[in-house]
């Protein structure tokens, strides 16, 4: 079922009058409708303006991009980062980047469909795509091996995939990963995926992410080493696509350095453990590893708890390939203890303890 709204939800929505709860979505940190969050936004762009259409590598600058681009690259580790307008993009532009004959590319079972060029397809498992990437090292020395993944799989084995990375050869391949689900939630104070990645010692190290989910600005970044994001903004990718809105770095820039974000998540955190906590095993369902989602493969629960007016993310997502989508209950830093009870209460009765 479709739900039509005029405003983006928070924890709850109201359909014909009715309220339900809504643990779907992907604003981890609740700062799509955070009072203080909105506030900064509206204040950047009365200061900024609405939008920035010209080329980033145009004869006039906006200081906003280079300011968060450096906001960024300190927060994660990262020895540079470079902002587009959306975390697809971003991922799209790493896709484009690394075709033609110097490069070999592959595609882990968890790729998202950003990094995954048409005509390409992902591994099938991760012993298949460590096989496929030994034979081409030894079949063609000469070439770049390049991985591309996300850093969260929702799919197989619910979790962060360091540990499958780790078993492929790190030091001969270069290593693109999707990162827009855990920067913000994951890393150790939500700085993300890149300082746990690049410890496994791969050759090279990009990660793309979007800056829309637990963030929530409009915008995506791509991080790694200067030289390679250098040679990404000469591409016409880059400097023909319009940037994000000066606005929204400026209010990523000033929630980064007014610790927003780390008291949203260490709210969020607490609410993950607490819910983990009242809701104990509940058959069918599993945790993404570290993060506040819990999925599940059965329509028929969908549908019982929106019967009891809790609305979960539940829909066909054709960007995760043909074994279809899981549907994901997602906490956010805005949830009030008594919702997670609410929610974890109505498990337990739906399908009992596991």
């Amino acid at each position: 079922m479709k739900m039509h709204l005029d405003h983006i939800p928070g924890p709850e929505i109201t359909l014909g009058g009715e309220t339900y709860l809504y643990f779907g979505g992907t604003a981890y940190l609740g700062m799509q409708y955070h009072p203080e969050f909105k506030a900064l936004l509206a204040g950047a762009t009365l200061h900024a303006g609405t939008h920035w259409g010209a080329s980033r590598k145009g004869n006039v600058q906006v200081d906003a991009y280079a300011n968060a681009e450096q906001k960024l690259a300190a927060w994660t580790g990262s020895e540079a980062a470079l902002t587009l307008s959306s975390g697809f993009l971003a991922g799209r532009l790493l896709a484009e980047y690394f075709t033609g004959e110097p490069y070999g590319c592959f595609y882990s079972p968890s790729c998202h469909a950003a990094l995954l060029p048409p005509g390409a397809s992902r591994a099938a498992t991760w012993e298949a795509l460590a096989a496929a990437l030994e034979a081409f090292l030894k079949n063609y020395p000469h070439r770049q091996a390049v991985v591309f993944t996300d850093s969260l799989d929702f799919q197989h084995k619910p979790g962060p995939v360091n540990e499958a990375l780790r078993a492929l050869p790190t030091q001969n391949c270069l290593l693109v990963a999707d990162d827009s689900h855990g920067l913000g939630v994951l890393g150790s104070d939500g700085n993300g995926a890149y300082p746990g990645l690049r410890a496994l010692g791969f050759r090279q190290l990009l990660v793309a992410a979007s800056l829309g989910k637990a963030l929530g600005v409009t915008a995506g970044v791509v991080l790694g080493p200067s030289e390679l994001l250098v040679a990404l903004e000469q591409t016409p990718l880059f400097s023909g696509a319009s940037p994000a809105p000066p606005a929204s770095l400026m209010a990523l820039s000033k929630a980064l350095d007014s610790g927003l974000y780390a008291r949203q998540r260490a709210q969020l955190l607490g609410n993950m453990a607490h819910f983990a906590h009242r809701l104990g095993q509940v058959h069918g369902l599993q945790q993404v590893a570290g993060h506040p989602v819990w999925t599940f493969r059965d329509p028929a629960l969908a549908a019982s708890l929106f019967s009891h007016r809790i609305v979960v993310t539940h829909f066909d997502y054709a960007a995760e390939g043909s074994t279809g989508s899981p549907s994901r209950i997602v906490l956010t830093a805005a949830h009030s203890t008594q919702q997670l009870n609410q929610l974890a209460s109505l498990l337990q009765e739906l399908r009992g303890n596991g």
